[in-house]
């Protein structure tokens, strides 16, 4: 029978492996709101443990009653419970004793008793248990979390009052002639929890508690005084649970790793790269150094200060301080830049002119130049022979025109 038994405390707790959706307690989201709100209610069986009860047969000793609690669970492993018992207690005293609850009147039938004793009375009494336990949820404390688990322990711990109701006490009989006594209680239970439905339990409870030992008025046991007094019960009872239910999941964090890993390769690529840079460059300076240098030893274009009456072949004009070039202007050194390569028997003078009303004789020096070497320096770009052109600038007037211009003229043509 005891194998029996045990085979299928082992099945039960096992197909909690198999039918619920596991959960480290990482996964869970605590939420300490709204959810998970629960009410229970049962029927049970109870026994009072006092000094002379243990004269009667065990089953002479049981009384019924109800339980009813509303609680919450906090955590999937931790949570309280708000409990109200009523509960009724039968007991013996020997006659002449002191004891509460007696009923004068009434002595155990000697076939309950265990001893046969002649002048047991009984004692019966209706009692309330308001408590407040704390739950932990036993396989969920292991480390993982089920929601739709089959089979689960809940062990409570908790704390009240025991208080009779008063009701059928004879007050000559009870402590100090009280009709009502009162006494804090220490409870300990052993829920086992069937799941019948997401929103339905059906439960094994099985529950201690702990209270003063004078409560039922038998203090002494065996010439010794007792500290205090147990009562025991066992029921079945139904949880019903409110909506919403469950706990929220964690959202899978998405592993980077591998991308950070490519991020670090890439920046070690860019260091790398930064630094062949740094080598071209300094090897484009280098290689620049010494084209500027080769440029200087090459003939310069020669340098004439004075005025030719020759073909004048392309006239760019210039606002009051600017010697860049324009798209109109760039467009006419495009087509003289056509002319000039068309004769290449033929020199070609590029004068710079500046308007000597406006601005110093300095500035107006370095502008004609500057007019003057940046339409050479764009006609070489189109293709012309630098040994065609020869620079020169004015400062005298030109007839019909601005004086702020670049003059373009043919020499040595008939």
């Amino acid at each position: 029978m005891k194998r029996s038994i045990l085979f299928v405390v082992f099945t039960l707790i096992f197909s909690t492996q198999i039918f619920a959706e596991e959960y480290t307690s990482a996964q869970i989201v605590y939420e300490k709101g709204k959810r998970n709100w629960f009410f229970e209610a049962g029927v049970n069986g109870n026994i009072y443990f006092g000094q002379q009860d243990n004269q009667l047969m065990f089953l002479n000793r049981i009384g019924w009653g109800g339980s009813a609690n509303f609680g919450k669970w906090i955590t999937p492993c931790v949570g309280f419970k708000l409990e109200l018992n009523a509960s009724e207690y039968f007991g013996a005293a020997l006659n002449g004793v002191d004891a509460n609850f007696v009923h004068s009147h009434k002595y155990w039938n000697r076939s309950y008793s265990r001893y046969n004793l002649n002048d047991l009375q009984v004692q019966h009494f209706l009692a309330f248990n308001p408590n407040i336990d704390v739950m932990f949820s036993l396989f969920n404390s292991l480390g993982k979390v089920k929601e739709k688990r089959v089979f689960d322990m809940i062990l409570s711990f908790g704390g009240g009052v025991f208080v009779n109701n008063g009701a059928n006490v004879e007050e000559s009989l009870n402590e100090n002639g009280r009709r009502i006594l009162l006494s804090p209680s220490f409870n300990i239970g052993l829920q086992n929890k069937f799941r019948l439905a997401e929103q339905v339990d059906m439960n094994i409870d099985l529950r201690a508690g702990y209270i003063s030992n004078s409560f039922d008025g038998q203090k002494m046991s065996g010439g010794k005084y007792r500290m205090g007094d147990i009562v025991a019960s066992a029921g079945i009872s139904f949880t019903y649970k409110f909506k919403p239910r469950g706990y929220s999941k964690i959202k899978a964090i998405e592993d980077k790793s591998c991308e950070l890993e490519r991020y670090k390769n890439l920046y070690i690529s860019a260091i790398r790269q930064n630094d062949s840079l740094k080598e071209a460059n300094n090897a484009l300076l280098a290689s620049n150094a010494d084209l500027i240098s080769k440029l200087a030893a090459q003939p310069q274009i020669e340098y004439v200060e004075h005025e030719n009456n020759t073909k004048v072949i392309a006239i760019l004009e210039y606002k009051i301080g600017v010697s860049e070039l324009n798209k109109e202007n760039r467009t006419k050194l495009k087509e003289a830049a056509k002319i000039i390569k068309a004769n290449p028997e033929y020199t070609f003078e590029i004068c710079g002119y500046a308007d000597n009303e406006t601005g110093s004789k300095d500035i107006n020096i370095r502008l004609r130049n500057a007019r003057a070497n940046r339409a050479i320096d764009q006609l070489l770009h189109y293709g012309v022979n630098r040994n065609q052109l020869l620079k020169s600038t004015n400062d005298g007037n030109l007839p019909g025109t601005t004086t702020r211009a670049i003059v373009i003229r043919q020499l040595d043509c008939d």
